[in-house]
């Protein structure tokens, strides 16, 4: 594909997912359920794309995707968006009990081999939140510069776009980076999970994006090693911030624990609203 057909291919691709993230896309009432916290209200689109990146496995990184998302979603005007870019976890979907057609690398694939999408790319939530997620995957990976297509174009139409990169390590967590405004770190708060958060980061070349560095606290820790994690911090030129453990959140409502989230929640809000 060369020239003025590889600028027409571009062009479908990117209109066709711009027109379905418009799609119902009027303006709701926002909800007075949960922990109010402006910084993660949203009137207009485009919003912030925010990365979500755990340090380690199990780091909190898809709960903390969706506790944002969710607490936007709950007091937004504006369509709140949070996704994942597929993969073998399959997190993001089992916290929100929902499934969306098609995860992120399965449209990316489909739109590089030229199909025209139809039907919902989402699955809707509580509050109206668009989920895009679905079942652990092993074989789709999505080439990288559609997936920086398809979530540009879903910045254009939500709120807030909030992705879950994992651990980055699969190159369409990588892409999804690549596109974000602003990228939460998060690890655990014990000196194994800051030794290996230290071990990533070496690796990763300072970022233009505004950065965080969430702690989430571990049960059973009395004393966090606040001095390593004051430097791994000082380190990204990132504000730390401390999370609670906040509980599963396959068993808890998300209000609860966007409550016991609360002050962390209101934090990030303020860094997204700079």
């Amino acid at each position: 594909m060369h020239g003025r057909e590889e600028a027409d291919h571009d062009m479908h691709t990117s209109r066709g997912t711009l027109r379905l993230w418009r799609r119902a896309r009027g303006p709701r009432a926002a909800s007075s359920v949960g922990p109010s916290v402006p910084g993660l209200s949203f009137r207009r689109a485009p919003g912030p794309l925010l990365a979500v990146a755990g340090l380690s496995g199990g780091a909190g990184a898809s709960t903390l995707a969706y506790l944002i998302a969710a607490t936007a979603a709950a007091q937004s005007t504006a369509p709140i968006l949070v996704a994942d870019t597929g993969g073998p976890t399959g997190g993001l979907a089992a916290h929100t009990g929902l499934r969306a057609p098609r995860t992120l690398a399965e449209i990316a694939e489909r739109l590089t081999a030229g199909e025209q999408l139809t039907g919902s790319l989402w699955a809707e939530g509580e509050h109206g939140l668009r989920v895009l997620a679905a079942q652990p995957q092993f074989t789709v990976h999505g080439e990288r510069e559609q997936i920086r297509r398809v979530l540009t174009d879903a910045r254009a139409a939500h709120g807030l776009t909030v992705v879950d990169v994992g651990t980055l390590a699969r190159a369409a967590e990588q892409a999804a980076l690549a596109v974000a405004t602003h990228v939460v770190w998060i690890l655990p708060a014990t000196a194994t999970g800051v030794a290996r958060a230290a071990h990533v980061l070496e690796r990763v070349a300072p970022l233009s994006q505004p950065e965080v560095l969430v702690a989430r606290a571990e049960p059973g820790v009395r004393h966090p090693p606040m001095v390593a994690l004051s430097d791994l911090a000082d380190k990204r030129r990132a504000p730390l911030m401390l999370m609670p453990a906040v509980g599963d959140p396959a068993g808890t409502p998300v209000g609860v624990l966007a409550e016991r989230a609360q002050i962390t929640l209101q934090a990030i809000g303020g860094v997204l609203g700079r």
